[in-house]
């Protein structure tokens, strides 16, 4: 293929990739898991801190499924319908979640609210280890860590912006919500805005979610595929040459290490939020918010730093940030939650690199043949790990501490324990090997000596100007 003709493919696959990210995005704001509208459901129907774990462990139950993308597709020379089949059964489904409680008693349609949940989760994760292969063909390493962030910037607001509307109206129907809605908007005592309506505000909610997810795949259909090779090798046989790849086993040690980390604690965030501090799913979405702004800001950094520096390198920095954050977290109250307004910065910083790296960091320690099946792997190895560990938080929450004039409640003991936890994820990645990674102290030699030009130019600009204003001048 002629370098033109690259060039065009390629910037087609990024102005596709970017619309479709968009609706997608918005679906996946208010139906997946993770969702504050999901948690906020679940928490309707009555759910119980053992269902949040595993309402949290879904998502990453389904990554364990993430192969059968590879099984899928390996012996075709497309990838493109079977990924848009496979999002399109997961997406339908949410037409499904907003009727439950019309169909059953609330004790069974948590049960039955998290099992649809669980069966979209792993449609969307075969297709997801399937697109990776695809995007990964599509676009050079050279500057794959730029798309990711260029692609996660233009999806945020997307997301952000449907999240806040309809997280306005199902406060309004919430007879929970106190704060500026509930102030600003009276006419919840009118009959139109009464709690008895707040079911009905979720089938409208999950069919927008629906309706946004199935534009993303009639954009997803529009984007270039090149063909692939046809794998006839058996499946167990392929799997088991991979895990024979030092590194690759290595890798898997560290993600796994970290997964287990991060899963301490994770079904309770939003919970906390909505039980513990009061907040709204507006006052939630103005949280979101900050973290997303901080993302998009961070985004473009992030993606010239790993193509500078590599994934590793700029891991490390992303599992110091994540340490930091959660204990934030130790220090607020209902009458404090304020604070978690600047926390919000530093997250949307580390989780805009952690989530690019996430899709990036095998990719780049693959061999291009098996990046599918690498990706597949990891998946599973990543989902296992930290569903144990979001099990445990949520059938083993602890009691509640007092710590050096400090009340801390269950929920906070488990931040406590991540931050933590988090930190210790270096000691694994130290044993992984990226052949274009740089070692950290490139990377902080870089940011120094950037950081000494920008402030030169500064000083430069100011003294430029100071001696223009001079009245001796």
């Amino acid at each position: 293929m002629a370098a033109a003709d690259k060039n065009s493919e390629l910037r087609n696959t990024i102005r596709v990739s970017v619309v479709e990210g968009v609706y997608t995005q918005v679906y996946i704001s208010l139906a997946t898991v993770g969702s504050v509208f999901v948690t906020r459901f679940a928490l309707l129907l009555g759910a119980m801190p053992h269902h949040l774990g595993l309402l949290a462990a879904i998502g990453q139950l389904s990554l364990v499924f993430q192969s059968f993308g590879f099984a899928l597709t390996r012996q075709g020379t497309s990838r493109k319908s079977i990924i848009i089949r496979l999002a399109a059964s997961g997406r339908a489904l949410a037409l499904l979640y907003g009727i439950l409680p019309f169909l059953f008693p609330r004790y069974v349609a948590i049960w039955v609210f998290l099992l649809l949940l669980s069966v979209s989760a792993s449609l969307h994760a075969m297709g997801t280890n399937a697109w990776i292969a695809w995007i990964s063909d599509m676009v050079p390493e050279r500057v794959r860590g730029r798309f990711f962030s260029w692609r996660s910037r233009y999806f945020m607001i997307g997301g952000l912006l449907v999240g806040y509307l309809l997280g306005a109206v199902v406060d309004l129907y919430d007879p929970k919500t106190v704060g500026v809605v509930e102030r600003f908007v009276q006419l919840r005592h009118v009959g139109l805005f009464s709690s008895a309506r707040l079911n009905i505000t979720f089938i409208v909610v999950f069919t927008i979610a629906a309706v946004f997810g199935f534009l993303g795949i009639l954009f997803l259909r529009k984007q270039p595929e090149r063909q692939k090779k046809v794998e006839n090798g058996n499946l167990m046989i392929t799997f088991m040459d991979s895990l024979h790849d030092r590194n690759f086993r290595r890798f898997l040690i560290y993600n796994s290490w970290w997964m287990l980390a991060l899963g301490v604690g994770a079904p309770f965030w939003q919970p906390f939020m909505i039980q513990k501090l009061h907040m709204t799913l507006v006052n939630i979405q103005i949280y979101g918010t900050i973290s997303a702004l901080a993302a998009i800001l961070a985004l473009r950094p992030w993606g010239l730093v790993i193509d500078r520096f590599g994934n590793k390198a700029a891991m490390r920095v992303a599992i110091i940030l994540g340490g930091v954050n959660p204990l934030v977290w130790l220090f607020v109250d209902a009458q404090s939650s304020w604070i978690l307004y600047f926390e919000a910065i530093t997250s949307g910083i580390m989780w805009s690199g952690a989530n690019i790296m996430a899709m990036n960091f095998v990719l780049s320690i693959a061999p291009q043949d098996k990046r599918q099946v690498y990706s597949g792997i990891l998946g599973a190895f990543s989902g296992t790990a930290m569903i144990i560990s979001m099990l445990l938080s949520g059938f083993l929450l602890p009691q509640a501490l007092n710590v050096v004039g400090f009340h801390l409640e269950p929920e906070q003991v488990l931040f406590g324990m991540t931050g933590i936890l988090r930190w210790t994820a270096h000691i694994p990645l130290s044993w992984v090997k990226e052949a274009r990674g740089q070692p950290l102290g490139a990377l902080f030699y870089y940011l120094r000596q950037f950081t000494k030009v920008r402030i030169a130019q500064l000083l430069g600009l100011v003294t430029r100007n100071g001696v223009q204003r001079s009245p001796m001048s």
